[in-house]
């Protein structure tokens, strides 16, 4: 296993275990791993783009299956009311394989209890949505021209039409607010 790979993957278990509940969805992984590459400056070197759900990278399940495989997570599909989704919890190598990544996980562990604190208490609906306007911000100020969270709210809503102006105005300002964004307020 190429030590960056171990990097990336002693994320898995320390994200679940911190996580409310002591546990993680898929939706809550991708948009964790996105924060922290994208918000806060971790190297875990993934390329996203813009998915039906918001910032998506295969290598991010890629890496899940690995630590699966490894059990240093382990995944359980949950039914609900209105679908599924998938229950993230560390297993029984999770200590085993945090240890492999100590220090990786050292440096950057204010970055993860940030992203924990931060979104851990957010639906996947308002992590997509978080992760969509974070994505778009990057995108449409990487060219350096100014932007404003209106520009920004509109371009997210053209993308992600089930969500409202109002509503992805409102969760930008707060992002913006916590200094998350470029655009100007």
């Amino acid at each position: 296993m190429a030590e960056r790979n171990e990097w990336r993957l002693a994320m898995l278990p320390a994200l679940a275990s911190k996580s409310k509940g002591g546990y993680m969805g898929r939706t809550a992984l991708m948009k964790y791993m996105y924060l922290l590459q994208t918000v806060r400056g971790v190297p875990l070197n993934y390329r996203f783009t813009l998915y039906s759900y918001g910032p998506f990278d295969s290598d991010v399940l890629s890496d899940l299956s690995t630590a699966e495989a490894l059990e240093a997570v382990k995944t359980k599909l949950e039914l609900y009311a209105g679908g599924y989704g998938y229950r993230i919890k560390p297993g029984r190598n999770a200590k085993w394989l945090e240890r492999r990544g100590e220090k990786f996980l050292a440096r950057y562990s204010k970055d993860i209890d940030w992203v924990v604190k931060k979104f851990g208490a957010f639906t996947s609906a308002e992590l997509e949505l978080v992760g969509t306007i974070v994505y778009v911000d990057q995108e449409a100020t990487g060219g350096r021209k100014r932007v404003d969270l209106e520009q920004i709210a509109k371009l997210v809503h053209e993308v992600k039409p089930h969500f409202s102006q109002a509503k992805v105005l409102q969760y930008a300002r707060q992002l913006a607010e916590q200094s998350i964004l470029r655009a100007s307020a």
